[in-house]
């Protein structure tokens, strides 16, 4: 009985925080923010594996100034930012909160005043993964049915507990063919820096992981409180983007979607080491 309460309670509690407006988003570009309707895309065939550090940050200034953005993004609706999330059938529009979009700003923010990142696109902080609370996962999460995974995702990623995981330096060169860091100070403290795990509280608070077992360091493990999750969100700054983030004084915009980055002639894609 406690736990159908609790489940209830935090139901209502997460649903009530999305009852906002347009002024309520304090990093919101209303004239870059309405629903998708054409091009141009960020295709997965912009980037390529292997990348110099040169590389990605010329290609961040040349899709910045494209106006390529995601598809399936984020869009203000009038009242709410929402988000499409493909389900069977069609698309479910998953609510954003001001919180988590201000989170996600200030991930990026500090990425760059520390030096974690060098771009905001999918060869560098381009995807996520969350850590759900375990308690809130398998009181309120588990029992809801695939037909609920709109109100899942909704619920999820609005947690003030939700930890996001961002993999970066995802395409970067940085081991020789021993898999072993190269000889290189930036290379390896890219290397070495590549899990960040930023809180959702909008607190700008953003810890490192460490995986020794991995060739890559690729981090999935945070804490006994928390669970792993694959699926999380695409980000890719541009030009024209829906959401604002700051870098030495000069605003920047950027865009979120859910969907993994497609190929411009197949519109498939396999992503993460």
């Amino acid at each position: 009985m406690k736990r159908r309460i609790y489940a209830i309670l935090a139901v209502l509690c997460l649903f009530n925080m999305l009852n906002v407006n347009a002024s309520t988003y304090t990093n919101l570009k209303i004239e870059n923010c309405s629903k998708e309707s054409v091009g141009p895309y960020v295709y997965s065939d912009d980037f390529s594996w292997g990348m110099s550090l040169d590389q990605i940050k010329e290609k961040s200034t040349e899709i910045y100034s494209s106006g390529k953005r995601l598809r399936k993004r984020a869009f203000f609706d009038g009242k709410n930012v929402v988000m499409p999330l493909s389900i069977s059938g069609g698309d479910a529009l998953v609510k954003l909160g001001p919180r988590f979009l201000e989170s996600v700003q200030k991930h990026i923010e500090v990425g760059y005043k520390r030096g974690y990142i060098d771009a905001v696109i999918f060869p560098d902080m381009g995807h996520s993964h969350f850590f759900i609370p375990k308690k809130f996962y398998e009181e309120v999460l588990a029992p809801m049915p695939n037909s609920k995974r709109g109100e899942k995702y909704e619920l999820m990623i609005n947690h003030p507990e939700l930890k996001i995981l961002y993999h970066t330096a995802e395409q970067l060169t940085m081991l020789d063919e021993n898999k072993k860091p190269l000889p290189d100070r930036m290379l390896q403290w890219r290397f070495y820096t590549r899990n960040l795990v930023g809180d959702n509280k909008a607190l700008g608070r953003v810890e490192l992981l460490h995986e020794t077992e991995s060739s890559h360091n690729t981090g999935r493990d945070y804490d006994d409180k928390h669970r792993y999750w694959g699926h999380g969100f695409n980000i890719s700054a541009s030009k024209n983007g829906c959401f604002s983030f700051t870098k030495k004084g000069k605003t920047f915009y950027f865009d979120l979607s859910f969907d993994d980055l497609t190929s411009s002639s197949t519109n498939t894609d396999g992503w993460d080491f």
